[in-house]
């Protein structure tokens, strides 16, 4: 199924935006940050499926939730907003929650390999939890940046070792680090999938045919090997809506 999501919806009442997302999408990924977090809108989810036959799936909040911080309070709250959110979902029926990895702050500076080790720790922890209130949880690679981790798929496969795990698959992220052929190549470890485009320079959130990233291509061998939703993340609901027609197009 094809959905969307973009970080701009959580600043629209959800009554308002489920109207207008339901007329493009059946399928919306929320970002669970300011008027979308998941405990103010219940009943308006439940109304999403019973009045316009809607479909949920979470993004864990961004904003300074960091589950790979090397400073030990901050991991621990981290963890703790990222379970609610696993909660939520279980008591919502929403099952499937994105999360990202830990980003690179503070000390972890001085030795990067910190925020790899306490992302791991983090998401074992968040595994374990989101199995036992049959959630399914995807960890995302992130946009190249000096603070990012699991830029490239060599680390987030390290991250993931010995897991059951499945990847959420950006395919902006990925191109940001040249990356899209080696995260491509993990295509059956994909649980999620997000797709924007850029330029290769930063994470802009094009639509989906507006940039270098190869588009035909990613959406070739998914075609081939995945099964699961397509969220396409744009910066508003109009972008978000040509991008579909997009893919459907080249989906065939």
């Amino acid at each position: 199924m094809i959905g969307v999501g973009s970080p701009t919806f959580c600043l629209t009442p959800f009554m308002r935006m489920l109207e207008e997302i339901s007329k493009s999408f059946e399928l919306w990924e929320i970002l669970s940050e300011d008027m979308d977090r998941l405990e103010l809108i219940g009943d308006g989810i439940r109304h999403g499926r019973e009045s316009y036959g809607m479909h949920f799936q979470v993004h864990a909040p961004l904003s300074d939730v960091n589950i790979g911080s090397v400073y030990e309070p901050m991991r621990s709250a981290a963890l703790n907003e990222v379970k609610q959110t696993i909660l939520m979902c279980h008591r919502l029926e929403i099952p499937l929650v994105t999360v990202h990895p830990g980003f690179v702050s503070g000390i972890a500076f001085l030795d990067r390999r910190k925020a790899l080790e306490k992302s791991r720790e983090s998401v074992m922890a968040l595994s374990a939890f989101s199995k036992a209130h049959s959630v399914e949880m995807v960890v995302e690679n992130l946009p190249a940046n000096m603070n990012a981790t699991c830029t490239t798929a060599a680390e987030l496969s390290e991250l993931l070792d010995g897991t059951d795990i499945k990847i959420c698959f950006d395919m902006g992220h990925a191109n940001t680090a040249d990356q899209i052929d080696e995260f491509l190549a993990l295509v059956d470890k994909f649980g999620n999938v997000h797709l924007h485009n850029n330029e290769g320079q930063w994470d802009q959130h094009n639509k989906i045919e507006d940039g270098s990233a190869d588009v035909q291509k990613v959406v070739s061998v998914l075609k081939r090997s995945y099964r699961g939703n397509i969220i396409i993340e744009s910066t508003d609901l109009e972008t978000g809506a040509e991008s579909k027609l997009a893919l459907e197009k080249l989906l065939g």
